[in-house]
């Protein structure tokens, strides 16, 4: 299962993603990172060992989060799986 996490700063590493998620308990398999674009602002694609429900949750819980002084959006999404 995927998660997709917007509205990150342009300069977010994946270090500091997996760092978002680690206070979650979330089993993350993969980051990607993309600003194409919009170099001021990125785009995660977080990969998932979990159950639909359980991303469901995590969208829940980061969806209008507030970080580095952007308001995060988060969805899960279908695409990207392997």
């Amino acid at each position: 299962m995927n998660v997709l996490i917007g509205n990150l700063p342009g300069d977010t590493s994946d270090q500091e993603v997996l760092e978002i998620l680690q206070g979650h308990g979330v089993p993350v398999t993969e980051v990607t990172l993309t600003n194409e674009g919009n170099p001021d602002v990125a785009l995660a694609v977080v990969g998932l060992d979990t159950d639909h429900a359980g991303a469901e949750a995590l969208v829940k819980m980061l969806h209008g989060r507030q970080w580095k002084g952007r308001t995060l959006r988060a969805q899960t999404t279908a695409l990207f799986t392997q």
